[in-house]
């Protein structure tokens, strides 16, 4: 497990160093034209990464039983970060979303921290459950109200990204606990119709996705589903609704395989919108080649892999789940956004975890890390407990 755990620091260490470095190049034209400071980004990145060694250090340290102990501070942590997704629709909205509380010049998005605290109490809930996940009532429909309820705040805000990241994750724990096949089906099949109809009502997503899709995919949808309408776009809308993929696409294809250089990216020169965000692998891949995307896709594979040897490891159904989920949030979020620069998915706004420019973005997956630390640290003192114990009962016989 130290093994694990130590290969797990290092990787996320070189992410966060690569991170630094891309955002040093991405984020320059930006900041200068926003702010006049070319390192501004990076100036703001060290200041969060600042505020989240704490929270790192915190959740290393802090027993994750106790959330299991103390359901009060489960709880609590709940309904607070639920009172933090209904409050953002209090603040102004951000290029048609309202993710954010702001004050000042500091924005916080409570999605993020949502994600975190959806593994934690669907991990406590499922633990304390037991064999009751495979009912229905009293475990398949409270699983999904534990699960539906910070979905339902980010789907409204619109923040589909992180709705299917906490919708995967959510899965993937009743999964791991052992709900039923046709539960799950029930309650995935329910979800599908809810975020469908949501699309459907959302014309600029709908755009997005009609230009993303191949003609021949629209003609199949349109023949087996009629009710969808007309999914053709002009050329205008398509060319406006794929204007940050193409731009991320050209970036891609100018890096090649050794890349333009550090700090020569044509793309970042404000063709490429949100360059230091969503789309800062594409960035990265321009200037670095493929030796980057290889090694970005190494290092969160790798990061993967410790984390289930961690939660395979753990001794306790509630470390087992906690772990699953936080490093399949972690997993999920790279997977998205690195299949929405590449084309593989339709443009939506998700951050790449500790490579992306943005605060709570690089808090959460911090904390997802500490806590995954922490479940292998406590897994290695129960059982060097165990030994001690085998041990002085062997001592006190030979006696």
């Amino acid at each position: 497990m130290k093994q694990a755990r130590v290969v797990l620091g290092l990787s996320v260490l070189a992410l966060v160093a690569i991170g630094f470095v891309v955002l040093s190049s991405a984020g320059g034209p930006v900041g200068d034209r926003r702010y006049h400071d070319l390192c501004y980004f990076v100036k703001q990145q060290a200041k969060w990464l600042a505020l989240a060694m704490p929270l790192l250090i915190g959740a290393i340290l802090f027993d994750y039983r106790k959330w299991r102990d103390n359901r009060w501070l489960t709880i609590t942590m709940y309904v607070v970060v639920v009172l933090a997704l209904c409050a953002v629709f209090g603040f102004r909205p951000v290029n048609g979303s309202r993710r954010w509380l702001m004050f000042g010049p500091i924005r916080i998005q409570p999605s993020e921290f949502a994600k975190i605290a959806v593994v934690i109490a669907t991990a406590v809930f499922l633990d304390k459950a037991g064999w009751r996940i495979e009912l229905f009532w009293k475990g398949a429909v409270r699983a999904l109200c534990i699960i539906g309820l910070p979905m339902a705040l980010a789907v409204a805000e619109p923040d589909f990204g992180s709705t299917m990241v906490i919708a995967l994750s959510g899965g993937v724990l009743m999964f791991i606990a052992g709900m039923r096949w046709r539960h799950m089906l029930l309650l995935a099949g329910v979800g599908v119709l809810g975020v469908g109809s949501l699309l459907l009502s959302n014309g600029n997503r709908m755009r997005r996705i009609s230009a993303w899709l191949p003609d021949s995919a629209k003609a199949t949808l349109s023949n087996w589903c009629p009710w969808l309408g007309d999914l053709t776009v002009s050329t205008e809308d398509a060319a406006e609704a794929n204007h940050q993929l193409d731009q991320a696409l050209i970036a891609i294809r100018n890096g090649g395989e050794t890349g333009v250089g550090f700090g020569n990216s044509m793309q970042k020169q404000l063709y490429l919108p949100e360059n230091h965000t969503d789309f800062i692998f594409a960035i990265g891949a321009e200037e670095w080649g493929i030796v980057f995307s290889l090694l970005l896709l190494a290092l969160f594979v790798t990061v993967f892999v410790c984390g289930v040897i961690i939660a395979a490891k753990s001794q306790d159904r509630l470390g087992k789940l906690m772990a699953y989920g936080m490093v399949f949030l972690i997993f999920f979020q790279a997977l998205f956004n690195m299949g929405v620069v590449t084309g593989l998915l339709p443009t939506k706004g998700l951050a790449l975890p500790f490579i992306s420019y943005g605060g709570t973005n690089l808090m959460s997956a911090l904390i997802a890390i500490g806590v995954l630390i922490n479940i292998s640290r406590q897994t290695d003192l129960q059982r060097a407990r165990e030994k001690s114990k085998i041990s002085a009962v062997f001592h006190i016989k030979g006696e």
